[in-house]
């Protein structure tokens, strides 16, 4: 089955290479696939099929909403003729982080390793949402007309929105879902402490007197992902955040994150992002040289 295939590298601000877009997209017999440095929402009009990432395969079906990190490859398989609409936006344009105090979606919309990016809309909400999209749609249509300002204001509402919405999915999930076994929760911990300096499966699960096989069960059926997946994308998530925010020489970055020399972590860092670590840095900190950021 052949692979409809959409990469995206934005080097400066023009009609074409955009801060923000908003685009329609529909497949049938064909997977689709997006690897972008932009960060991504997907809204699934019509359709069924699998979303898959590097670290977690999930369904997907009408009126639900994916988001997705910057520079992760994700694939739709559809079942059946598919229809979306795909908004992306750089960091330069609104930072995730910088806003995490007014919006709060970093770590529920984006940046969370131990949940899926899926948020079910419902159909009350449906509309509110289609209009603030509607909004956004409407402003960046005409690159002369279009007003940063109020382009980042619709974002901004968009994406609390959402952040709401997906809390909300949580709680709902969580009171008909079983709950967590306390050795997760300890996972999670262990994790955070350890990440940079163990990267086998096999450490976390001699802390949890657990067998891999045991524990690698437990984290697909609560996480969807093995705990290889968790470890990788919380590295990856580490490796991203020193490489834009410092000038961590790359070799010590390495050393840092627990990998033996930096070729190592290079050949690790482009198997997930689709660039070495050199080239990320590079693409990046030149993009947001030419981007203006709004306060």
């Amino acid at each position: 089955m052949s692979i409809n295939h959409i990469q995206l590298n934005i080097q400066k601000a023009s009609k074409e290479n955009a801060p923000i877009s908003i685009s329609s997209i529909e497949f049938e017999n064909n997977d689709w696939q997006l690897h972008s440095n932009y960060f991504a929402i997907l809204w699934i009009h019509k359709g069924t099929g699998i979303m898959e990432t590097d670290f977690t395969k999930t369904k997907y079906s009408e009126n639900q909403i994916f988001t997705f990190n910057t520079y992760q490859v994700f694939v739709l398989h559809p079942k059946v003729k598919t229809s979306a609409s795909l908004l992306l936006f750089h960091a330069n344009f609104f930072c995730i982080e910088t806003y995490h105090h007014q919006v709060g979606c970093n770590g529920v919309l984006f940046n969370n390793i131990y949940d899926t990016s899926k948020i079910s809309i419902p159909e009350m909400d449906k509309t509110e949402l289609a209009t603030i999209f509607n909004n956004i749609k409407n402003e960046i249509k005409d690159e002369e007309l279009a007003s940063n300002e109020l382009v980042f204001s619709y974002l901004k509402i968009f994406l609390i929105k959402l952040t709401r919405l997906k809390s909300e999915n949580e709680a709902l999930q969580r009171t008909k879902a079983i709950a967590l076994p306390d050795y997760l929760m300890e996972l999670t911990i262990l994790i955070n402490e350890y990440f940079k300096s163990e990267h086998q499966p096999s450490f976390y699960a001699d802390k949890l007197n657990l067998t891999v096989k045991t524990l690698s069960n437990v984290t697909k059926q609560h996480y969807q992902k093995t705990i290889s997946g968790l470890i990788h994308e919380k590295l990856i998530l580490k490796a991203k955040w020193e490489l834009l925010h410092t000038n961590t020489p790359i070799k010590t970055l390495a050393n840092h994150l627990g990998f033996k020399d930096e070729y190592y972590f290079s050949r690790f860092f482009k198997k997930h992002i689709g660039l070495s670590p050199k080239h990320f840095r590079e693409e990046e900190w030149n993009i947001r040289k030419g981007f203006l950021s709004i306060p």
